[in-house]
């Protein structure tokens, strides 16, 4: 137990100490730091987790700027006494620790469940280093924020304390893991059935599926729909494809090759069960694999409304691997891996026993009176390391090829700050707390404490501000000439003038007077913006200051934009924007 907790600090010691500092290095995103940032301040502000940000390039849940309860994307209530938190220390880093500690947890129960189905300390110590270390969990965790994460230890405890029939505390797990997501009653309805058939617990079983089914229902078809501008879930057309329900059963009865085809055979999909499923373990025969959670079918089946709800998706980033969209299933997995073993253990000293037997009967061997057979406990120990190094060390690979967080993996870097970096939060700072603004990805989660944050160019027609980082992410676009085009309709759209810009920043405010140069892409790196009057001809390319009632007018000098930048004046008395001009270049 002592190792274990040992190991559980350090993986939270790590991830809190790497998440934070990709925060504070600004490498996290609107999707979803800030959108979950931004709910969970709501909720002590007087709306139910309201958020406003969205990818109007290719999200199909952008339906107004006025924003949307999160009860209209996913049911989870779990945020409310994450709010609790959120409220005594109302900052983003608060829930990156959360998370951390929560998912670090869930090796005390993965060590209680290997060391009470394996009998074994080492099989125990050997599971909890697995879950601290399986790939899966660990995209989920640093991937900024997500309740669904929550699940990763929530199910392990859930499953421990089913094995060890202490049903009040799986009730409360049962809740907590419920409260994560809207699929997650499908998954405790189907542990309750596995209870019904395997432990014989009808009452117990039956009463779990009861309200696991209840849940899913409420919070598919009236909860859900109660809150979204549309009346129905707003990420449903990531399954329309599938057709209707009588079309997608039909497909599954008439066609099932081609079924199997499309979404378990096809490169992709096939790729995501490796992904899931080989790190713990497996033997490949060609084209095919076999992986040790295999061995336990029994226990598989309660990963089947995850698999389905990722795997039948049009969005290709649900089967990628990546993001939070596995975490339920690494419970799952790993609890298939310990009933794998201890079939294969079984298995083991069955064959071990016979083969000393039979050799014994048939004298195949010469064996000395003298000699004993190894004890039984002594092989089990000795084959229970071998796979469990063996398990470790795959695991391990996995990591490092399959894009790691940890030192150790391939093309790891530590979030390093820059000089670039830290004149964000200057920018940030000319913000009022209360005004709406649409600012990049990795700004969003910075300026998410508000009522009104849009992820660009969401609401770039408008909002009072908006924030550009030329040189940083620019997604949701992927082509640099479609964010140009962006900036540029803004721009020329008469709406907005720059209030400040610097070494590739481009702060802009609604009402200003707005540029009346062309737009030109090249420039916006180097545009820069000072506290600085129009110098007369006598001073040729040298800046003057001005008294402070120079600051009147608004004019622009009209010169050859290769010679000039931009230049905002501003009242040395905190008055506010007075003037804009071009300025020579020194």
């Amino acid at each position: 137990m002592g190792c274990v907790t040992i190991a559980v600090l350090s993986f939270c010691l790590y991830f809190i100490s790497y998440l934070v500092a990709k925060h504070q290095t600004f490498q996290t995103n609107a999707e979803d730091f800030g959108i979950m940032n931004q709910a969970i301040w709501s909720l002590g502000h007087g709306q139910l987790l309201h958020q406003t940000i969205c990818n109007i390039v290719f999200d199909t849940n952008c339906v107004s700027t006025q924003g949307v309860s999160r009860f209209a994307i996913h049911f989870e209530p779990i945020l409310f006494p994450v709010a609790l938190i959120y409220v005594l220390l109302p900052d983003p880093r608060t829930l990156l620790v959360l998370q951390t500690l929560i998912v670090g947890s869930g090796a005390f129960a993965a060590f209680w469940l290997a060391r009470l189905r394996l009998r074994s300390e080492l099989a125990g110590v050997g599971f909890a280093l697995l879950y601290l270390l399986y790939p899966a969990q660990q995209q989920a965790t640093v991937f900024d924020f997500h309740a669904v994460t929550f699940t990763a230890s929530f199910l392990l405890f859930l499953l421990y304390f089913m094995y060890t029939r202490q049903t009040s505390w799986m009730i409360v797990f049962a809740v907590l893991a419920m409260g994560c997501k809207e699929e997650m009653p499908l998954v405790v309805g189907m542990l309750g059935l596995w209870i019904c058939v395997f432990q014989q617990r009808l009452k117990v079983g039956l009463c779990l599926s009861g309200v696991g089914l209840l849940w899913f229902l409420l919070a598919f078809f009236v909860i859900i729909p109660h809150f979204s501008p549309t009346g129905h879930h707003l990420l449903i057309s990531r399954y329309a494809q599938l057709g209707s329900p009588k079309h997608f059963l039909g497909t599954i009865i008439l066609h099932p090759r081609s079924f199997l085809h499309q979404y378990v055979f096809e490169p992709e999909h096939f790729k995501y069960l490796m992904i899931l499923f080989a790190p713990i373990g497996h033997l490949s025969f060609g084209r095919w694999w076999f992986a040790l959670p295999f061995c336990a079918p029994w226990v598989l089946v309660l990963a089947l409304p995850t698999l389905a709800l990722n795997m039948l998706s049009s969005d290709p980033l649900m089967y990628s691997g990546l993001f939070q969209y596995s975490a339920e299933l690494v419970p799952i997995i790993l609890f298939a891996s310990i009933e794998g073993l201890v079939l294969l253990l079984f298995i083991g000293r069955y064959l071990v026993q016979w083969g000393y037997h039979a050799g014994k009967r048939y004298q195949l061997f010469s064996f000395h009176r003298s000699v004993k057979p190894l004890p039984s406990s002594v092989a089990r120990t000795g084959l229970l390391l071998v796979l469990l190094v063996g398990m470790t060390i795959s695991v391990l690979r996995a990591d490092y090829y399959f894009h790691g967080q940890m030192p150790y993996t391939l093309d790891f870097q530590w979030p390093v700050s820059s000089a670039h970096i830290q004149k964000a939060q200057t920018f940030i700072d000319l913000v009022p707390p209360n005004a709406s603004i649409s600012a990049q990805t990795h700004l969003v989660p910075h300026l998410s404490q508000r009522e009104q944050i849009y992820l660009f160019p969401y609401g770039d027609t408008e909002a009072e501000y908006i924030l550009l980082d030329i040189s940083g992410d620019i997604y949701p676009y992927f082509q640099q000439d479609q964010y140009m085009a962006e900036i540029k309709q803004v721009w020329e759209s008469g709406q907005y003038g720059i209030l400040d810009a610097d070494d590739g920043y481009l702060l802009l405010q609604h009402g200003l007077a707005p540029p009346t140069v062309a737009f030109e892409p090249d420039l916006l790196p180097t545009l820069h913006i000072g506290s600085v009057s129009v110098p007369s001809q006598s001073q040729g390319r040298h800046h003057a200051q001005a008294a402070p009632e120079a600051f009147t007018t608004d004019p622009f000098v009209q010169a050859d934009w290769s010679d000039f930048l931009l230049y905002t004046s501003t009242s040395p008395k905190g008055l506010g924007h007075m003037s804009t001009a071009l300025l020579p270049l020194v």
